[in-house]
């Protein structure tokens, strides 16, 4: 069982709590300068702000050090209280060593364990392992969805293949085959529903023309303003 996180005060220390199975209390400053202290289940508020409190020096520190750099840009090191972005929240790296190398997904947590845990290499390939194993399940089944919200436009896409690309979040050939990025899967659902909308309008005009801008207005109105919110993102 896990509670909900909730986030308190102190000075000016703002910190999120998250309470979890574990035997020690931690605190983490992430890259967005945002502190999160991960406590057992039956940690009082008390021990918890007196603990914050003892390292309050430490923790404003290294919040202002983030706070002085984009850290959008910063290259990730892979390592423990480091977040990644899935599925538009910013979970935090729990990295442990393992004899069986496992990822899991959580509310508030990446979970990863590999024989190599200092190693960035492994841990990014473990974690872009993840992504792709959840794109695989999530992809077809929001899919599925869309074309049946759309049923009256027919629409019969050939195929879907889902694979990682670089400079490109979707595409759709002339033979009818949908080609999505494992990177969507990092965003916010609505970004996913888009790019999907956005490519089966091409079953039926296979260009950015007129009728093509006017079939994608009316499956989905708002797709300027989330087609301007997915180029914040860096790709």
């Amino acid at each position: 069982m896990v509670k909900e996180q909730q986030i308190y005060q102190l000075h000016n220390i703002e910190y999120r709590i998250i309470y979890s199975r574990r035997r020690t209390l931690g605190i983490s400053v992430l890259p967005d300068s945002s502190v999160v202290v991960r406590a057992p289940l039956r940690s009082s508020l008390k021990t918890i702000s007196r603990i914050v409190q003892e390292k309050e020096a430490w923790i404003i520190r290294h919040r202002d050090e983030y706070r002085k750099k984009d850290y959008r840009k910063l290259n990730s090191s892979f390592v423990s209280g480091e977040t990644q972005l899935f599925r538009g929240k910013e979970l935090v790296l729990e990295i442990s060593e393992s004899k069986k190398q496992f990822i899991r997904f959580s509310e508030s947590a990446i979970e990863l364990g590999l024989e190599n845990p200092s190693d960035p290499l492994s841990v990014k390939r473990l974690i872009y392992k993840g992504f792709t194993i959840e794109a695989l399940k999530v992809y077809p089944e929001k899919l599925a969805s869309l074309l049946k919200i759309y049923e009256n436009q027919s629409f019969k896409p050939a195929s879907l293949t889902i694979r990682s690309m670089r400079s490109r979040w979707g595409s759709c050939s002339k033979q009818g085959r949908i080609t999505l990025s494992t990177e969507l899967i990092k965003l916010p659902d609505v970004f996913l529903d888009y790019v999907i909308i956005h490519e089966l309008c091409h079953l039926k005009h296979h260009n950015h023309g007129k009728e093509y801008y006017k079939l994608l207005t009316e499956l989905f109105p708002d797709w300027k303003k989330v087609r301007k919110g997915l180029r914040d993102y860096i790709h």
